[in-house]
């Protein structure tokens, strides 16, 4: 139930995604009783680069797995959730988790997000001008709408987790997924993102006028009304 189809890949020759190895970009962490930690693999052949992302013992537990899953069964999940609703993210090659020896291990491959910037670093390095920024911050809108009006919330939007691509066409895509959940309702999910986010960009120092024209905008699409007022808080 859990397999996802794999690609086929040049570099890892017989390998399979469970052997594959490349250089740490988050190394391993101790956290949820476990290790966590990501190595990005590249394709020797096409040069694309692979997000692997691998966990032992790094659990969740809810009322359907009261002893624990990985969570990155979670994120899978998740990601699989933004595809049916039509919201950007990387691109999910492989999924799998196994039990050994008593323990949990899981492992997620996503494709990277070649030629992408995030919010945080392409807002910090001046990249865009004012009509850009706008241009990008009121399609963030529209990619929010869906996920939203299902009740999830992403739990995490941080310009650091918003990733932008310019050329040929603009295009979005959030990462990050794992402590995404279902909220009580849609206006529930809008105000714990967009308040996370306003706040972010006010740090920035993003001006309040296209920071409020980005929540005016949601809330035209939306029809959620008083994000403004709340997210502002």
């Amino acid at each position: 139930m859990q397999r996802l189809h794999k690609e086929w890949m040049g570099a890892l020759g017989d390998l399979s995604w469970w052997d594959a190895q490349g250089e740490w970009v988050e190394p391993p962490n101790q956290r949820r009783g476990g290790t966590s930690g990501v190595q990005r693999v590249v394709d020797a052949a096409s040069g694309v680069d692979y997000y692997v992302k691998r966990q032992v013992n790094h659990l969740y537990r809810d009322l359907r797995f009261p002893t624990g899953r990985p969570t990155l069964l979670r994120e899978w999940l998740n990601l699989r959730r933004c595809a049916a609703l039509g919201v950007p993210s990387a691109a999910c090659v492989f999924f799998d988790m196994r039990k050994r020896a008593g323990q949990w291990e899981a492992v997620l491959v996503t494709r990277g997000l070649t030629e992408y910037v995030s919010l945080e670093d392409g807002i910090k390095q001046r990249q865009w001008h004012s009509e850009q920024r706008r241009e990008i911050l009121l399609r963030l809108a529209r990619i929010l709408v869906p996920l939203h009006r299902a009740r999830r919330k992403h739990g995490h939007l941080y310009p650091k987790e918003i990733f932008i691509r310019t050329q040929p066409a603009l295009d979005i895509a959030l990462v990050d997924w794992e402590v995404s959940r279902r909220a009580l309702s849609a206006r529930r999910a809008a105000y714990s993102d967009l308040s996370r986010l306003w706040r972010s960009l006010t740090a920035l120092d993003v001006p309040l006028e296209e920071r409020r024209a980005f929540l005016a905008h949601y809330e035209m699409l939306s029809g959620i009304s008083g994000v403004r007022s709340r997210a502002a808080c």
